[in-house]
């Protein structure tokens, strides 16, 4: 097959992209290091913005009327 480039990109024009076709992803990237310190600042940081999300939708549902028209 021809290719598209020469360049660091070089792959053939039927070659899949974002490791959508079938069999192994070809997964040469470097893995991510996160220290425990920093993962449990993520987790936490998370976990405070659903907090905040879920009390927020209670709050507009206390508020709404009852019945009746909203």
């Amino acid at each position: 097959m021809s290719k598209i480039t020469d360049g660091v990109n070089d792959r053939p024009k039927d070659a899949s992209i974002a490791q959508s076709g079938p069999g192994l992803p070809d997964d040469s990237s470097q893995p991510i290091e996160a220290t425990d310190e920093e993962v449990e600042r993520v987790r936490a940081k998370l976990q405070d913005d659903a907090r905040e999300k879920v009390k927020k939708e209670i709050d507009e549902q206390v508020e709404k009327p009852q019945r009746g028209s909203a």
